[in-house]
């Protein structure tokens, strides 16, 4: 299972997890995608392909990081790194990084604590599933935003799963976009 870590910023072009892998000593090649990015550590070894053509993570040294994004004009997402590399150790350097990243996110306030009895007094502004993935870190952006009252949702929350937060969030006099 790849090693995975959840964020909350602000959506932007500048993202503080971003800005880190590109402040790396030997900074990867981002390939951008639909959600954000997938990053290639190219010193670390060749990408490894699937039949259809496609990176396969598991056996490639490569990181994807999915970008906060607005949803419904009311809602931004939760942002992800995902160490794609099973087990990552295969790729000494890409183990080596996903412990000083660790380190460093978990430097960050932790907005959201998936523990029983965990005091969380954010949980109020996760909706749909962005509780339910696991610790979920406060980038300054991020925590100013829930601080604020700012809505988060998962990335892969479905347009079902954002009509039904729509609907909760109209019961506070929150309205959504289409």
């Amino acid at each position: 299972m790849p090693a995975s870590f959840w964020f909350v910023e602000e959506p932007c072009q500048s993202s503080e997890v971003l800005q880190w892998f590109r402040a790396l000593p030997n900074p990867p090649e981002q390939i951008a995608s639909a959600k954000g990015y997938t990053l290639y550590f190219r010193a670390a070894g060749p990408l490894a392909l699937n039949d259809d053509g496609s990176i396969d993570g598991s056996r490639s040294p490569v990181v994807t990081v999915i970008t906060p994004s607005s949803r419904r004009a009311v809602m931004w997402t939760t942002g992800s790194v995902h160490f794609l590399p099973i087990p990552v150790s295969q790729f000494p350097d890409v183990a080596k990084i996903r412990k000083q990243f660790g380190r460093w996110v978990e430097g960050h306030p932790l907005a959201y604590d998936p523990h029983i009895n965990a005091e969380n007094p954010f949980a109020y502004y996760l909706e749909g599933s962005a509780a339910n993935r696991g610790a979920l870190y406060g980038l300054p952006s991020g925590m100013a935003a829930l601080a604020r009252g700012q809505f988060f949702v998962d990335d892969l929350d479905n347009e079902l799963v954002l009509d039904r937060v729509c609907r909760s969030l109209r019961l506070r006099g929150i309205e959504c976009e289409s």
